[in-house]
Protein backbone atom coordinates (compact mmCIF):
# COMPACT_ATOMS: atom_id res chain seq x y z
CA UNK A 1 0.00 0.00 0.00
CA UNK A 2 3.21 2.85 0.36
CA UNK A 3 4.45 1.93 -2.66
CA UNK A 4 1.07 4.20 -4.80
CA UNK A 5 1.99 3.15 -8.41
CA UNK A 6 2.13 -0.62 -7.38
CA UNK A 7 -1.06 0.06 -5.30
CA UNK A 8 -3.05 1.63 -7.86
CA UNK A 9 -2.12 -0.71 -10.39
CA UNK A 10 -4.07 -3.42 -8.56
CA UNK A 11 -7.62 -4.10 -9.04
CA UNK A 12 -10.29 -2.24 -6.70
CA UNK A 13 -12.01 -5.30 -5.36
CA UNK A 14 -8.28 -6.52 -4.23
CA UNK A 15 -7.36 -3.41 -2.79
CA UNK A 16 -10.66 -3.11 -1.24
CA UNK A 17 -9.98 -6.96 0.31
CA UNK A 18 -6.64 -5.55 0.88
CA UNK A 19 -7.81 -2.71 2.93
CA UNK A 20 -10.94 -4.75 4.57
CA UNK A 21 -7.93 -7.15 6.05
CA UNK A 22 -5.89 -4.50 7.16
CA UNK A 23 -8.71 -3.01 9.28
CA UNK A 24 -9.43 -6.33 11.06
CA UNK A 25 -5.39 -6.88 11.84
CA UNK A 26 -5.30 -3.25 13.65
CA UNK A 27 -8.15 -3.99 15.79
CA UNK A 28 -6.96 -7.49 16.66
CA UNK A 29 -3.66 -6.05 17.11
CA UNK A 30 -5.16 -2.95 19.42
CA UNK A 31 -7.22 -5.78 21.16
CA UNK A 32 -4.44 -8.08 21.57
CA UNK A 33 -2.03 -5.13 23.04
CA UNK A 34 -4.75 -3.80 25.95
CA UNK A 35 -5.60 -7.16 26.62
CA UNK A 36 -1.86 -8.29 27.17
CA UNK A 37 -0.79 -5.09 29.02
CA UNK A 38 -4.27 -5.14 31.30
CA UNK A 39 -2.87 -8.60 32.29
CA UNK A 40 0.29 -7.57 33.37
CA UNK A 41 -0.91 -4.46 34.95
CA UNK A 42 -3.41 -7.19 37.24
CA UNK A 43 -0.23 -9.17 37.43
CA UNK A 44 1.72 -5.84 39.02
CA UNK A 45 -0.94 -4.99 41.63
CA UNK A 46 -1.51 -8.77 42.43
CA UNK A 47 2.11 -9.59 42.93
CA UNK A 48 2.72 -6.30 45.39
CA UNK A 49 -0.17 -7.55 47.91
CA UNK A 50 -0.50 -11.10 47.86
CA UNK A 51 2.76 -13.59 46.75
CA UNK A 52 1.73 -16.66 47.88
CA UNK A 53 -1.11 -17.89 45.20
CA UNK A 54 1.85 -17.11 42.43
CA UNK A 55 4.63 -19.58 44.60
CA UNK A 56 2.08 -22.41 44.30
CA UNK A 57 4.32 -25.34 42.36
CA UNK A 58 1.78 -25.25 39.55
CA UNK A 59 2.70 -21.92 38.82
CA UNK A 60 6.00 -20.44 39.93
CA UNK A 61 8.03 -21.90 36.84
CA UNK A 62 5.15 -20.50 34.47
CA UNK A 63 4.82 -17.31 35.84
CA UNK A 64 8.97 -16.93 35.86
CA UNK A 65 9.53 -18.65 32.21
CA UNK A 66 6.40 -16.27 30.78
CA UNK A 67 8.20 -13.04 32.44
CA UNK A 68 11.93 -13.97 31.65
CA UNK A 69 9.96 -14.30 27.66
CA UNK A 70 8.45 -11.09 27.78
CA UNK A 71 11.62 -9.30 29.06
CA UNK A 72 13.60 -11.15 26.24
CA UNK A 73 11.01 -9.86 23.34
CA UNK A 74 10.92 -6.03 25.11
CA UNK A 75 14.95 -6.17 25.75
CA UNK A 76 16.60 -8.74 24.04
CA UNK A 77 18.48 -9.42 20.81
CA UNK A 78 15.41 -8.92 18.76
CA UNK A 79 13.70 -6.20 20.63
CA UNK A 80 14.20 -3.82 17.19
CA UNK A 81 11.70 -6.49 15.08
CA UNK A 82 8.83 -4.19 18.02
CA UNK A 83 8.69 -1.14 15.82
CA UNK A 84 5.14 -0.10 15.49
CA UNK A 85 4.22 2.22 13.52
CA UNK A 86 1.80 4.51 15.35
CA UNK A 87 1.97 3.35 18.73
CA UNK A 88 -0.69 5.41 19.69
CA UNK A 89 -3.16 4.03 17.44
CA UNK A 90 -2.38 0.28 19.03
CA UNK A 91 -1.58 1.60 22.35
CA UNK A 92 1.67 0.20 22.67
CA UNK A 93 3.24 1.33 24.99
CA UNK A 94 6.58 -0.74 25.53
CA UNK A 95 8.63 1.52 28.17
CA UNK A 96 5.48 1.06 30.81
CA UNK A 97 5.53 -2.42 29.67
CA UNK A 98 9.02 -2.72 30.53
CA UNK A 99 8.62 -0.92 34.27
CA UNK A 100 5.19 -3.67 34.91
CA UNK A 101 7.56 -6.69 33.85
CA UNK A 102 10.33 -5.25 36.10
CA UNK A 103 7.81 -4.51 38.86
CA UNK A 104 6.58 -7.78 39.18
CA UNK A 105 10.40 -9.42 39.22
CA UNK A 106 10.75 -6.75 41.73
CA UNK A 107 7.47 -7.76 43.87
CA UNK A 108 8.45 -11.44 43.81
CA UNK A 109 11.77 -10.89 44.10
CA UNK A 110 12.43 -11.92 47.88
CA UNK A 111 10.53 -15.32 47.17
CA UNK A 112 13.03 -17.70 47.10
CA UNK A 113 10.70 -20.52 44.93
CA UNK A 114 10.83 -17.51 42.39
CA UNK A 115 14.36 -16.80 42.75
CA UNK A 116 14.61 -20.55 41.72
CA UNK A 117 11.89 -20.26 39.32
CA UNK A 118 13.39 -18.08 37.64
CA UNK A 119 17.26 -19.36 37.64
CA UNK A 120 15.49 -22.57 36.20
CA UNK A 121 14.04 -21.21 33.21
CA UNK A 122 16.70 -22.28 30.21
CA UNK A 123 14.99 -20.81 27.93
CA UNK A 124 14.53 -17.02 28.26
CA UNK A 125 16.67 -16.31 31.55
CA UNK A 126 20.30 -14.79 31.32
CA UNK A 127 21.78 -12.30 33.21
CA UNK A 128 23.41 -10.32 30.24
CA UNK A 129 18.95 -9.74 29.63
CA UNK A 130 18.81 -8.04 33.03
CA UNK A 131 21.73 -5.88 32.53
CA UNK A 132 19.77 -5.34 29.40
CA UNK A 133 16.68 -4.04 30.72
CA UNK A 134 18.38 -2.26 33.52
CA UNK A 135 20.42 -0.30 31.34
CA UNK A 136 16.83 0.55 29.69
CA UNK A 137 15.66 1.32 32.94
CA UNK A 138 17.94 3.54 33.84
CA UNK A 139 18.61 5.54 30.22
CA UNK A 140 14.72 6.20 30.18
CA UNK A 141 13.91 6.93 33.80
CA UNK A 142 11.44 4.37 34.34
CA UNK A 143 12.57 3.35 37.69
CA UNK A 144 13.69 5.08 40.79
CA UNK A 145 17.56 4.44 42.15
CA UNK A 146 16.07 2.16 44.56
CA UNK A 147 14.34 -0.13 42.42
CA UNK A 148 17.54 -0.60 40.72
CA UNK A 149 19.33 -1.58 43.67
CA UNK A 150 16.17 -3.92 44.32
CA UNK A 151 16.49 -5.32 40.73
CA UNK A 152 20.40 -6.18 41.00
CA UNK A 153 19.95 -8.05 43.99
CA UNK A 154 17.50 -10.02 42.48
CA UNK A 155 19.33 -10.78 39.53
CA UNK A 156 22.51 -11.75 42.13
CA UNK A 157 20.41 -14.08 44.08
CA UNK A 158 18.85 -16.11 40.90
CA UNK A 159 22.80 -16.06 40.15
CA UNK A 160 23.58 -17.72 43.06
CA UNK A 161 21.04 -20.00 42.77
CA UNK A 162 21.12 -20.85 38.77
CA UNK A 163 24.62 -21.87 40.01
CA UNK A 164 23.55 -24.46 42.90
CA UNK A 165 21.16 -26.26 40.15
CA UNK A 166 23.78 -26.31 37.77
CA UNK A 167 25.97 -28.08 41.06
CA UNK A 168 22.92 -30.12 41.64
CA UNK A 169 22.57 -31.02 37.94
CA UNK A 170 26.04 -32.48 38.00
CA UNK A 171 25.79 -34.41 40.78
CA UNK A 172 23.66 -36.73 38.88
CA UNK A 173 20.95 -39.34 39.57
CA UNK A 174 21.34 -41.98 42.24
CA UNK A 175 22.11 -45.17 40.64
CA UNK A 176 19.70 -47.42 40.71
CA UNK A 177 21.34 -50.15 42.92
CA UNK A 178 21.18 -47.89 45.52
CA UNK A 179 17.69 -46.97 45.46
CA UNK A 180 16.57 -50.28 46.22
CA UNK A 181 18.48 -50.48 49.33
CA UNK A 182 17.31 -46.82 49.93
CA UNK A 183 13.37 -48.22 50.17
CA UNK A 184 14.77 -51.29 51.60
CA UNK A 185 15.72 -49.38 54.52
CA UNK A 186 13.05 -47.15 54.29
CA UNK A 187 10.99 -50.04 54.53
CA UNK A 188 12.54 -51.47 57.66
CA UNK A 189 12.13 -48.09 59.54
CA UNK A 190 8.83 -47.50 58.83
CA UNK A 191 7.92 -50.86 60.02
CA UNK A 192 10.11 -50.40 63.24
CA UNK A 193 9.40 -47.16 63.94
Amino acid sequence: MEDSATWEAKSAEYRREREGTLRSLERHASSYITLGRSTVELLKVFTAETKAPFMMPEIVDRLAAMLDYNLQALVGPKCQELRVRNPEKYKFKPRELLGDIVQVFMNLSDEPVFVRAVAGDGRSYSKELFKRAEEIVVNKSIKAASDIVKLRKFVERVEEAKKSLEEEDDLGEVPNEFLGNFFLLLCCFSYLG
